[in-house]
């Protein structure tokens, strides 16, 4: 049977007495802050199995005066890519026994950021990690502190010290060239609004359509959360024998243009071709299958968690902070049925 001083739950004190060692040495091993002798670890490691030891988070964030928390700042918290960068987010703070707090910012209700904010600082995590999605999430970066350890997620190169960036305005380009290597002599845009940032799937279409000497047209415009209005696009691009081609913003708008255009007349791809952008699972049960672009939020999430991970290591064990960098995290095309070469 395990021993103990007399606790029901054992404590550290406990771990030090079977150990041979001083309650602090125990405490300096279960932080990973300063470097324990070898011998001593493997005592400890051995104390702690026998004795069924759990560390307390509780007395860990008193001594630390930080919790082992991180906190995600998670800017347009309704979309797919928020979802997914969360998941990727909490799964790799979870193998490192981190809690994920996730603090939901709304576009809409601006009134309430710094208020959130605080909220989400006031558990005293130690790093945070704010997705800059929207408006919100630029706007929530004016008030971290400037001691706290920081990942941003998204937005324009350059925007944090420590950055995880998808190669969405890659992708845009990449799916608009495809398009046109097919033979299309220009490419329609149906998009929701484009974000604050620089590194958009617009710019991405128009800088494609610049690279081979195209006259970039306005795109059009459609609401997040109003297909009705994407599907009265596809029927009026429908009447225009000019339209052979359309890179949609997302998989949802591309469907709904594809509807549109049936109802007009015209079939996909015989008559014009589309492609969408995330890769969203219904993509390939769609009649024709879409053809499409992945990001891979979960990878931007995991990659977002090891950079902060770096950051707080590096500060609880006084060492220097690792360099500033950006990461990029690549997507791929997928391509499926709803596109097809056409004769010049």
């Amino acid at each position: 049977m395990a021993r103990t001083t007399g606790h029901t739950r054992p404590v550290i004190k406990d771990v030090a007495a079977l150990a041979g060692v001083s309650a602090p040495t125990v405490s300096r091993y279960l932080n990973g802050t300063v470097n324990v002798a070898e011998d001593k670890r493997n005592r400890i490691a051995a104390a702690i199995k026998q004795l069924g030891y759990e560390p307390s988070v509780v007395a860990r964030a008193l001594s630390n005066r930080e919790m082992d928390t991180v906190v995600v700042f998670a800017a347009n918290p309704d979309a797919f890519s928020t979802s997914a960068t969360n998941h990727g987010a909490e799964a790799a703070a979870r193998r490192r026994g981190f809690l994920l707090n996730i603090v939901s910012l709304d576009e809409s209700d601006m009134g309430s950021l710094e208020q959130r904010v605080r909220m989400g600082l006031a558990v005293r995590p130690a790093g945070a990690i704010v997705y800059e999605y929207d408006r919100s999430g630029i706007e929530a970066l004016n008030h971290m502190p400037k001691d706290l350890p920081l990942v941003v997620v998204g937005g324009s190169f350059g925007d944090g010290d420590y950055q995880v960036v998808n190669a969405e305005r890659d992708g845009g380009r990449w799916m608009t060239l495809h398009l046109l290597d097919l033979g299309h002599r220009t490419v329609v845009h149906v998009g929701r609004r484009e974000g604050p940032t620089d590194n958009t799937r617009t710019n991405g279409w128009r800088d494609a359509l610049e690279e081979r000497g195209i006259a970039v047209p306005e795109p059009i415009v459609v609401p997040d959360d109003d297909l009705d209005v994407a599907v009265r696009v596809g029927r009026e691009l429908a009447s225009r024998d000019d339209v052979t081609a359309v890179f949609a913003g997302n998989d949802e708008t591309a469907i709904a243009v594809m509807k549109g255009l049936r109802e007009g007349g015209r079939h996909v791809p015989d008559d014009v071709s589309v492609v969408g952008f995330d890769n969203r699972n219904f993509a390939s049960m769609w009649q024709p299958a879409l053809s499409s672009y992945t990001q891979n939020f979960h990878e931007m999430g995991q990659r977002a968690f090891g950079m902060l991970y770096e950051q707080i290591q590096a500060r609880r064990g006084g060492a220097a902070v690792p360099p500033s960098r950006v990461e990029v995290v690549q997507g791929r095309p997928c391509l499926r049925d709803s596109e097809r070469a056409i004769a010049r």
